[in-house]
């Protein structure tokens, strides 16, 4: 059965930095694809009005031939149609929804009030790029597509995370060796999970869509333009608004180089400053967020987490015990 993928730009279109797209890639994987009418709509730096974005939200949901909504990238300004979602409507029709960056600010709200699982993980870009990593359509096929029910996170052996765009010779990506997950607090967790964009979360801090985070496995990832000041300071409000012992965990996704860490200015100098009370499993280097390859992680499901063990394992739906 042929799968159809609905491609969505909630705040950034596919025109602004971008001319066209034949989604080659994931036709070459079997997939049909429709476009949201505003996906190459360019009003300013938005793909339409609030207005324009909702509606071909909501028009890709209530598409009988669409099976998966997937955005194409970020942006910035998701979070303004969030108080125009139809989050019944959304619920009533429950079809997966993925995406990174700034979508997990939808993400979020469409798990928090349609009570439905949606997914951090690839976007429509990262299929785009050169020479797209067979890990991260292999992680994509197994939650989305076979919808498999558990499955363990492995680290990636090699990753990209250059400005291939830039280059004359952008038809392929340099690829470095993956180092792999590195830990800063051993320990045992399970819960379910909340997975998004870190500056993102915080933009919905003192609003109704902030998600509950106690007791939860928070993943998160941020962009390759917030520099080391930055994700200082964003990590330090996030300890500022709550209390992180209240967390199960804390998972960190691979920062790109563009970031800046270095021996002088460290991500572990960071998290012994923020994390120097924390007593929760915390993870980092992981595979998802701004650089490739990335998994898919269910915004809902539950983690289980066994740092002396190595263990990451996903279960694909949020049940009851």
């Amino acid at each position: 059965m042929t799968l159809t993928i609905g491609i969505f730009a909630t705040s950034t279109s596919l025109f602004q930095e971008k001319k066209e797209s034949d989604f080659k890639y994931l036709k070459s994987k079997g997939f049909s694809i429709i476009e949201a009418d505003n996906l190459r709509k360019k009003d300013g730096h938005s793909a339409g009005s609030i207005k324009e974005r909702v509606e071909a939200f909501h028009s890709l949901i209530k598409n009988k031939d669409v099976d998966i909504l997937l955005a194409y990238w970020g942006g910035a300004n998701t979070n303004q149609l969030l108080p125009y979602f139809d989050y019944e409507l959304i619920k009533q029709y429950n079809k997966p929804i993925i995406g990174f960056s700034d979508t997990t600010a939808l993400l979020l709200a469409i798990q928090k009030f349609s009570k439905i699982v949606t997914y951090l993980g690839p976007a429509g870009i990262t299929f785009d790029k050169p020479e797209p990593f067979d890990y991260t359509y292999d992680y994509f096929k197994k939650l989305i597509i076979d919808k498999k029910e558990e499955i363990e996170i492995e680290d990636s052996k090699q990753y990209a995370d250059d400005l291939y765009f830039l280059r004359k010779d952008c038809d392929h990506r340099i690829l470095q060796q993956n180092v792999g997950r590195k830990v800063f607090k051993h320990g045992k967790a399970k819960g379910e999970i909340i997975a998004g964009n870190l500056q993102t979360l915080l933009v919905l801090t003192g609003t109704k869509y902030f998600p509950n985070l106690k007791g939860k496995i928070l993943f998160i990832e941020e962009e390759e333009s917030a520099n080391t000041q930055m994700v200082h300071r964003f990590l330090t409000q996030l300890s500022q608004i709550m209390e992180l012992n209240t967390l199960g965990g804390i998972c960190i996704g691979r920062f790109a180089s563009q970031t800046g860490f270095s021996k002088d200015d460290s991500e572990e100098m960071i998290y012994g400053d923020v994390f120097k009370n924390i007593n929760i499993p915390i993870i980092y280097n992981l595979d998802f967020g701004h650089t490739d390859p990335m998994f898919t992680l269910p915004i809902g499901g539950i983690a289980i987490i066994d740092t002396k063990q190595g263990i990451i394992k996903i279960i694909n739906r949020c049940d009851e015990e």
